[in-house]
């Protein structure tokens, strides 16, 4: 059952538009002025590339499908609720919105290095010295004696890239529509703020590529020999693989999904911690493990090579502060708490669930 605020089309496209407008204007905003940046420095833009698209609305379908079995076989009325009308269409417009802007994100990303240069990388490594004493790593040298440890950070670091994609799908879905909208445009600030912004005011590669930023520059090859030797007698660390990959790309100039090379802010710790300020609203067991693993991300950023660690403290502030200027950007900005109530008084129709469960020998 749908209440008269969204029983005719127009209200409910009013409805919908009205919980998602901030939303909406902070990513066509960003997509629309990163294009045209993009294009005015003659970089590539591939905001039209149809398999992109389908291979994400294919994981997403695919996703979808099966939470709301799930939901059905939990309950048929959380299965009515997760398809009310309001909920439905901003799950789906959630979903148009991420490509285009992570494509404009990522090609933005993988401009720095060839528009401005890496020319931050020096300074970023004498501000850690100082705040250190020694280069950050080497107070991580008891964690690289110990393989194992090495590859379980490396896990770790790489099981950041299915929370994207588990956070987009409890974005989309979530009944808790006020956190929602809180938490996606704190994401939307962090990929166009420190993401963006900020990575191209202080444009750095990372420790990882140091020597090759900076020539002659080979504070971080005992680093990067180790973290070698490990790959060559466990298997090669997954930060290796996509290291060597990445530079690759970068060199050839080919845009590819996640290949954009930007080490401060750190994004891996920053979006870690935003996961840790939303999970905490939740749950405060999830809160816990959420924090526990932004610090191993921290810690990882440093062992495998990627940041500088001031990259990750300043990833975390910039986390907080996106999180807070959220807060006061969706607190007028729409009517999630009219589709909260929407969902939240929704009742499953008894007959419609009857002949369901007959169907299917219930």
């Amino acid at each position: 059952m749908v209440t008269k605020s969204s029983s005719r089309p127009a209200d409910l496209v009013r409805l919908v538009y009205n919980e998602h407008r901030l939303i909406l204007w902070l990513s066509t905003g960003y997509v629309l002025l990163g294009g045209f940046t993009l294009k005015l420095f003659g970089r590539p833009w591939p905001i039209a590339v149809p398999q992109t698209y389908l291979e994400f609305f294919a994981a997403w379908t695919t996703c979808t499908g099966a939470w709301l079995l799930w939901q059905y076989m939990r309950s048929p009325a959380r299965l009515r609720r997760a398809i009310v009308l309001p909920r439905l269409c901003g799950a789906v417009l959630l979903a148009l919105i991420v490509v285009p802007t992570q494509i404009t994100f990522q090609a933005l990303k993988q401009s720095i290095g060839h528009v401005v240069t890496f020319r931050s990388d020096v300074l970023l490594y004498k501000w850690g010295l100082a705040l250190h004493g020694r280069m950050a790593w080497e107070w991580f040298l008891p964690v690289l004696r110990h393989p194992l440890a090495v590859i379980v950070l490396d896990d770790l670091y790489m099981l950041w890239f299915v929370g994207l994609f588990a956070f987009l799908m409890w974005a989309c879905w979530t009944q808790s529509r006020t956190l929602r909208q809180r938490a996606v445009t704190a994401f939307l600030l962090m990929w166009i703020v420190p993401g963006t912004l900020v990575a191209a005011i202080l444009p750095s590669a990372g420790p990882c590529y140091l020597a090759q930023a900076v020539p002659g520059a080979t504070q971080y090859q005992p680093l990067i020999a180790r973290l070698d030797s490990i790959g060559s007698q466990w298997g090669p660390l997954h930060a290796r693989i996509n290291q060597r990959n990445i530079w690759d790309f970068s060199q050839r100039d080919q845009w590819a999904p996640f290949a954009g090379i930007s080490a401060m802010p750190s994004l891996h710790v920053a979006i870690a911690v935003l996961y840790f300020l939303i999970a905490r609203r939740r749950s405060r067991l999830a809160g816990v493990l959420l924090g526990a693993y932004a610090i191993l991300v921290q810690i990882g950023s440093i062992v495998l090579g990627w940041h500088y660690a001031v990259d990750g403290y300043a990833g975390a502030l910039l986390a907080v502060a996106c999180w807070k200027a959220a807060d006061v950007m969706a607190k007028d900005a729409g009517s999630a708490d009219a589709v909260e109530a929407i969902i939240a008084n929704t009742v499953p129709e008894r007959g419609t669930i009857a002949r369901i469960q007959t169907a299917c020998g219930v």
